[in-house]
């Protein structure tokens, strides 16, 4: 087993180090199991350049189950605050925002949910957000969507210019689904907050 030591910022007063300590893959079959899937997965790819984003999206379908799991449709519907969306507002705009991925990405599937957050739409009580149930289920729907094009577009594709600025400064299309990944996560996040708040158990990743 091999160890390397780095000077830690954690503690400066003491200097102290870290220690690190790397598995050696050539020997443990659970590491050298993950560094064939992680090659797989990049030679699977038809633009390198996606790589890092498929890796946030492929973790983030994970993440917003585990955040919707022990959450009821009573509690999905309630706000902390007057100031605050909902968890059934989040579970279902964070859908809705993975659709519109998908469109820049090449693949012009219909959005389920258009209508209720274009053009920063907040909160409306007016408005009638879906079950749980079903935004799982077109949760399930993109996302099988999304593996098949992040394997499949091409560089040039990224290259071109995406339809809106984003905060990045990269506005290229590819440049734009790294900002919808970061934003993706960001939601999840506002989910795992409610979750905990909700059902008083943290989401699992």
């Amino acid at each position: 087993m091999n160890t390397f030591r780095k000077k830690g910022a954690c503690n400066t007063n003491s200097n102290r180090y870290l220690s690190f300590t790397l598995l050696n893959h050539s020997t443990n079959p659970k590491i050298v199991k993950l560094m064939e899937e992680i090659s797989a997965l990049k030679q699977s790819v038809k633009a390198p350049s996606i790589y890092s984003s498929l890796l946030i999206f492929k973790l983030n379908h994970r993440l917003f189950i585990n955040a919707m799991e022990g959450v009821t449709e009573e509690q999905s519907k309630i706000r902390i605050s007057e100031h605050s969306n909902s968890f059934i507002w989040v579970a279902t705009h964070t859908v809705w925002a993975r659709y519109n991925t998908l469109n820049l990405l090449g693949n012009p599937a219909e959005n389920p949910f258009k209508g209720l957050f274009e053009k920063f739409k907040a909160y409306d009580a007016k408005d009638v957000y879906p079950s749980l149930a079903k935004v799982k289920e077109e949760w399930e729907k993109v996302s099988k969507l999304m593996k098949e094009v992040l394997h499949t577009v091409s560089e040039e594709h990224l290259k071109g210019d995406a339809p809106f600025k984003n905060p990045t400064g990269d506005s290229s299309i590819g440049g734009t689904v790294i900002f919808l990944a970061q934003h993706e996560s960001y939601d999840i996040g506002q989910m795992g907050y409610l979750k905990k708040y909700l059902t008083k158990e943290a989401m699992k990743y």
